[in-house]
């Protein structure tokens, strides 16, 4: 299945109930990232995959300054 650069999304949710985020992403970069990192995925379907990680290994770099989420 071929996506186009548009469809190729990547959705992280998370809320302060948990400590755990999950990463849903249509993008075979993010996912070989995640793999990298040391996540497995747990789940996988045609063209996407969901990862589950903790919320403290979310940084999000800015212009300024690199900040962590959790």
């Amino acid at each position: 299945m071929s996506l186009s650069e548009m469809e190729r999304e990547t959705v992280i949710q998370f809320d302060e109930s948990t400590n755990l985020a999950t990463v849903y992403t249509a993008s075979w970069t993010v996912a070989r990232s995640l793999k990298k990192a040391g996540y497995k995925p747990v789940k996988k379907s045609q063209g996407g995959w969901w990862f589950k990680i903790p919320v403290e290994g979310i940084s999000i770099q800015g212009e300024k300054d690199t900040t962590k989420i959790g």
